[in-house]
């Protein structure tokens, strides 16, 4: 295949530049929501035992989740601590509460983050050499999480723009956030090319729009199995070059 030749590049965020997933989700959740517990307990709140507690929270949240399948509309966390709390009969949780609570969720997600080892020398030879770079990420995480992680990992000024869907309110593959991109980018879907590392999200997503993607394969994940063979397809960031012309 002849090499791309973008404006722009947009890129996804978790397993894309950054890894989260060092645990897997289902593990990783349910360590966040025991962190939860031991913060309420800290506080002196009258908490269920764990087993009910995780029980109350996982109904909840996939609820949310569920509906979000469905609708693409996002969810965040913050909104099932909201009822999780009402269900706890703190009816008068302030936005401090929530705050804390999602800071307490979270923690266990921050513990295990890092940045692969080619995510800075790529991003800075795509930035010299490409008019505009961003990112478009789905989340359940407030904006302003994943702003101080761009800086703790000094990707930030790598990035003409940040798109989440938790601030967006749709999720990827949504048409409507990859149109927003393009329109954040300055240029037609056509003329972007988006790199992730999910099918349906990252090469389903753009391509609904015309944006040719390329997906960075991530081991154990499973891709399906009528996956286009043609697909650009990379395993590190630093295969880029290989797809898109860099001088």
């Amino acid at each position: 295949m002849d090499k791309l030749t973008p404006k722009a590049v947009i890129f996804d965020l978790g397993s894309t530049l950054i890894e989260y997933e060092t645990l897997g989700w289902s593990e990783l959740s349910i360590k966040c929501i025991i962190s939860t517990r031991k913060f309420l307990l800290e506080k002196r709140y009258d908490v269920p035992d764990e087993d009910q507690y995780i029980e109350i929270f996982e109904r909840i949240k996939h609820r949310y989740r569920n509906k979000a399948l469905k609708t693409l509309v996002e969810w965040t966390i913050p909104q099932v601590a909201k009822e999780v709390l009402a269900a706890l009969d703190m009816k008068k949780a302030d936005d401090q509460l929530i705050a804390d609570f999602f800071g307490a969720y979270y923690l266990p997600v921050k513990e295990q983050l890092y940045v692969y080892d080619d995510t800075i020398d790529t991003l800075e030879k795509i930035h010299r050499t490409i008019p505009i770079t961003g990112l478009v990420s789905n989340t359940i995480f407030p904006e302003q999480t994943h702003l101080d992680e761009l800086k703790r990992f000094e990707v930030t000024g790598y990035l003409d723009f940040k798109l989440f869907s938790s601030t967006f309110g749709l999720r990827k593959p949504h048409k409507d956030i990859f149109v927003k991109a393009a329109n954040l980018a300055g240029f037609a879907p056509a003329e972007c090319v988006y790199v992730g590392d999910r099918y349906i999200e990252d090469i389903e997503g753009p391509s609904s729009v015309g944006m040719p993607a390329i997906l960075k394969v991530k081991e154990g994940r499973d891709y399906p199995k009528e996956m286009p063979l043609a697909m650009r397809r990379i395993h590190t960031l630093s295969e880029l070059e290989e797809h898109i012309n860099l001088e």
